[in-house]
């Protein structure tokens, strides 16, 4: 986000208690490292996000988590969570996320901004 600092973009950042570590202390203590006005943080204890968003991508009783998802400026959470024009994971050996938007570290970093640059490009 610091890349783009004039972008009207609005970010959720969903907190999933995933791993035993990911506790809501633990997403209180991590939020701070993602200080940006237009980011809002979100503590999800039931994983119903993470349910909603693996259910709108194909993955039936799964979980979405470790994942970025980029919506069209006039979306709406309706019934489901819609559809992102693009998104990537990192959802190691997963069977329902597409393996071809799978990327970590540097790569991760990089798809990001890539898909930032696009999208903020294409905007009128």
């Amino acid at each position: 986000m610091d890349s783009y600092p004039h972008a009207a973009i609005s970010v959720s950042i969903v907190w999933i208690n995933m791993l035993g570590s990911d506790t809501e202390d633990a997403a209180r203590r991590w939020a701070p490292t993602i200080e940006d006005p237009r980011a809002r943080h979100f503590y999800d204890p039931q994983r119903r996000a993470g349910r909603a968003i693996a259910q709108s991508l194909g993955g039936q009783g799964k979980i979405a988590w470790d994942i970025y998802l980029f919506y069209d400026k006039d979306s709406e959470w309706n019934e489901g969570p819609p559809m992102p024009i693009d998104w990537v994971h990192q959802l190691t050996g997963s069977s329902w996320a597409d393996a071809a938007r799978y990327h970590v570290g540097d790569r991760l970093a990089e798809k990001l901004r890539e898909t930032m640059k696009r999208l903020t490009e294409a905007r009128p």
